[in-house]
């Protein structure tokens, strides 16, 4: 009997899902047995967020549909709202589609209604990196796709037991690592000073990277937060590389930061990037000197360089994390002299906790090979 090729649906919503999801979709791409089909939503097609669509094409990838899922105003009931938005807009696309399986990642609120309408459509769900802690609003949503999900691609083995703890399927498991591994693996780090020619940089002095978003389950002090951490950077006067926010409730506070700091033409040592590809911000991560905020790659990414991660605040505060990381609260001088310790300690040992490489090419394996039969209809394993 001839096998069918399998159609496998992508729907990515945000630059971090992005990232992590590229290998994936090469490796989609390259198996002939698939049909990769990919759905593009969110803050991926917004100029304010870096509109990380157009790096996706230029990346080869072909776009297989675009879905307009955010509501304007940056604040909660307007995640609420882009979340039913998404349920509105993705299931005529999966009907149209008829994808065997669909792919959604992490989580994000923009994601929560592509694995909402994946499930009451009775269309298998994969879910990657289940079974993390973190804290926020993140980490419910993440375990409540979890529920949703029918086969599960977790980072850690911690990760894959709390999953089976949560009643799934020990056999659905498969503790495979993240993807962004696979890149960090496969880029070419390059000498510091040609990566200083390209982002502006004095390649005799340090340089550190900021990446604050918004918590939103602390949603009414996002300005006083982001303004703490801003005016320490400010203070160390040091070279810094700073990436926009992701589009969470309360964002709008940290870009209308971010935007003052960009008309006072004396703050000449820090650069804002809306968007900077995965590969150069591997390669800028893999030369700083230390990376700073609440953002998952200063524990994910920075644990493999060994790089110094100052950690602030709650939103990953349980997140499995190597001694690079401080944590550490909102408040300026504690940013400040964290930062500055961290400048005077240097690098440590690297270590590999989210997985060694070649993720993308297991989750495609268990993708192409794993019985759909039945499914859909799940129990909690006990």
């Amino acid at each position: 009997m001839v096998k069918l090729m399998r159609k496998i649906c992508v729907v990515i919503a945000n630059r971090a899902e992005y990232s992590r999801l590229k290998s994936v979709l090469k490796e989609i791409t390259n198996n002939t047995s698939l049909e990769l089909i990919l759905i593009v939503t969110s803050s991926l097609l917004l100029e304010e967020y870096g509109k990380t669509i157009d790096s996706i094409k230029n990346d080869g990838f072909h776009v297989d549909a675009v879905a307009r899922t955010v509501v304007s105003g940056g604040d909660l009931p307007a995640m609420v709202k882009s979340v039913g938005l998404c349920c509105l807009e993705l299931p005529t696309l999966y009907e149209f589609f008829k994808p065997d399986i669909i792919i959604v990642g992490f989580d994000r609120f923009d994601s929560f209604g592509a694995a909402i309408a994946a499930s009451l459509m009775n269309i298998p769900l994969a879910h990657i990196q289940g079974g993390e802690l973190t804290g926020t609003i993140d980490e419910n949503l993440r375990h409540a796709m979890t529920k949703l999900s029918h086969i599960h691609f977790p980072a850690t083995q911690k990760s894959a037991e709390r999953i089976i703890r949560m009643g799934e399927n020990p056999e659905r498991v498969f503790n495979v690592g993240c993807p962004s591994v696979d890149i960090i693996k496969s880029v070419v780090i390059g000498s510091k000073k040609e990566l200083c020619n390209k982002y502006n940089l004095n390649p005799d002095q340090p340089f550190i990277i900021w990446i604050q978003h918004p918590v939103t389950t602390e949603f009414e002090f996002t300005h006083s937060q982001v303004i703490e951490s801003l005016e320490a950077i400010l203070e160390l006067d040091i070279q810094t590389i700073g990436i926009y926010p992701n589009i969470d409730a309360g964002s709008k506070d940290i870009i209308n930061e971010i935007e003052k700091i960009k008309a006072n033409k004396k703050n000449k040592k820090i650069q804002f990037y809306h968007h900077i590809p995965f590969e150069d911000f591997i390669i800028l991560l893999a030369h700083s000197d230390c990376i700073v905020g609440n953002s998952s790659s200063g524990i994910r990414e920075s644990c493999y360089f060994g790089i110094p991660s100052v950690n602030i605040g709650t939103r990953q505060n349980r997140r499995e994390c190597g001694s690079n990381v401080i944590t550490i609260g909102n408040n300026k001088e504690e940013i400040r002299n964290t930062i500055s310790k961290c400048l005077d300690h240097g690098r440590y040992k690297p270590e590999y906790i989210y997985g060694t490489g070649k993720a993308a090419e297991k989750i495609v394996k268990v993708l192409d090979e794993i019985d759909l039969e039945g499914i859909i209809h799940k129990e909690f394993f006990e």
